[in-house]
């Protein structure tokens, strides 16, 4: 499935109570849902290597924390 809304692709019918074009929109925002949490968590191990300055040790250590708490939710 593509982000183009003229995109046909068909998606397997499972009746449970959810209109098809309301599944598309579904699946759209946890497309840019999971998108967006995978960005984050690759910005936030970048900071972890690059950070430089007097509070290196605290920031090295935080930012891993962070990211190791997103990957776990991701």
């Amino acid at each position: 499935m593509t982000n183009d809304p003229t995109d046909t692709t068909e998606i397997p019918n499972m009746d449970f109570g959810i209109t098809d074009p309301d599944r598309r929109q579904i699946v759209d925002g946890l497309n840019h849902l999971l998108a967006d949490t995978y960005t984050l968590y690759l910005k936030t191990h970048h900071f972890h290597w690059n950070v430089t300055g007097p509070m290196f040790q605290t920031l090295h250590q935080l930012f891993m924390a962070f990211y190791t708490e997103q990957w776990a939710a991701v």
